[in-house]
């Protein structure tokens, strides 16, 4: 009996290190309270009755535009996210072409749906794939100029350290707030000339999450597929950065 207890104080001891480990650059999602982010585009299933069962989703940033192709399913899935008391916020895949129009269509999709955050998706840096670094300045001042916010810029790590070695803290980057997609359990940031610590990292995705695989936070009424992102900051701060006063 003395040797179970022994073992049971161990075990307990052991698991209370492993939760004081955790910290926003370490598995942050398994802190006591995170406070996680979907991002879903058309294709993802969603079924809110059962996300609504998870309370550490707090909010969804959902993909309107593929360069100027409209996702099908923003609009309807916005307003119900609001109705369930979800912040919500809408992001465009940044694609060649022209970097107003995509900027205009993103304002529009914003206006129209009462989505004050905006974000800018750019995965890799092959210019017949993506918005090229130069458009995407060029992006960013526009949805500036138009809202008076800047749009929070999504990218990749390797496009994070491009950006952070070729860019300072006085470029139009450094006034975004980062959205990192980096599908391990540290993100790796090391380079803070630009941005000072990520404000959304991206950690999961059908890449590191696929069906019959044990992923790193499942939400319930989603599929393996569905992107989850955990926020650095309080609600208070959340609630800020999606419905500024």
């Amino acid at each position: 009996m003395r040797f179970i207890s022994f073992l049971t104080v161990l075990l307990s001891l052991m698991c209370a290190a492993s939760a004081e480990a955790q910290t926003a650059s370490d598995r942050p999602w398994l802190l006591p309270d995170p406070i996680l982010i979907l991002d879903p585009y058309q294709d993802n299933v969603i079924d809110f009755d059962k996300v609504a069962s998870d309370r550490a989703v707090k909010a969804m940033i959902h993909r309107a535009y593929f360069e100027l192709t409209a996702d099908t399913r923003y609009v309807s899935r916005v307003a119900e996210a609001k109705r369930r008391g979800l912040l919500t916020g809408l992001y465009l895949l940044g694609r060649p072409g022209d970097p107003i129009k995509q900027a205009d269509a993103l304002i529009a999709a914003g206006s129209a749906t009462g989505v004050k955050l905006l974000a800018l998706d750019i995965e890799n840096l092959d210019p017949s794939r993506s918005m090229t670094l130069k458009n995407a300045v060029r992006f960013i001042e526009r949805v500036h100029d138009k809202t008076g916010r800047y749009p929070l810029f999504y990218t990749n790590f390797s496009t994070y350290k491009v950006v952070s070695t070729s860019y300072g803290p006085d470029s139009v980057f450094a006034k975004t707030p980062l959205w990192i997609a980096r599908f391990r359990n540290s993100h790796g940031m090391s380079n803070f000339r630009v941005w000072s610590d990520y404000t959304v990292w991206q950690f999961q995705s059908e890449l590191n999450c696929k069906v019959g695989q044990t992923c790193l936070r499942r939400v319930p009424g989603t599929a393996s597929d569905m992107d989850v992102n955990i926020y650095r900051g309080t609600e208070e701060d959340l609630k800020q950065l999606f419905e500024p006063q």
